[in-house]
């Protein structure tokens, strides 16, 4: 991996076999980012884990899927608050089918993935969780 620290972008270049959540979490802790934006990230994989809402309830029940490669990542976004990211994912497989979740550890490079995270200073995130749930929520630090 290579990281690109900037003044308003942090950019970083994830290599094959490199996990993708790993990778960025190490990024995120590498550049001191507290508070940030993913606004781009695109690349392939050689297979991914992503989990999904499965209910209606709340909180609702999670279903966690596992897709093999070859992969393309059509869009990687989310928001980094306290320097944890929420993340999500949607790819695409050879016949076409795209899947979109949660972003989950084991989503391993292909080829290369390129990521952009936006720096925001102000104001500063925090997640918090709605009581008696695991379901985070954002708010001002």
């Amino acid at each position: 991996m290579e990281i690109i620290d900037g003044k308003q972008f942090l950019f970083c270049r994830i290599d094959r076999g490199e996990d993708l959540l790993k990778s960025i979490v190490k990024a995120i802790e590498e550049a001191k980012l507290d508070t940030g934006v993913v606004v781009s990230g695109v690349g392939s994989l050689l297979k991914a884990r992503i989990h999904m809402v499965a209910s209606n309830d709340f909180p609702p029940k999670d279903d966690f899927l596992d897709f093999e490669g070859p992969l393309e990542i059509v869009s990687l976004q989310g928001i980094i608050a306290s320097g944890q990211p929420h993340l999500h994912i949607s790819i695409v497989n050879r016949d076409f089918k795209s899947f979109s979740g949660h972003l989950e550890e084991g989503c391993l490079i292909l080829s290369i993935c390129e990521i952009a995270i936006a720096k925001v200073e102000d104001p500063k995130l925090i997640r918090t969780v709605f009581s008696g749930t695991q379901v985070g929520k954002l708010i001002r630090k």
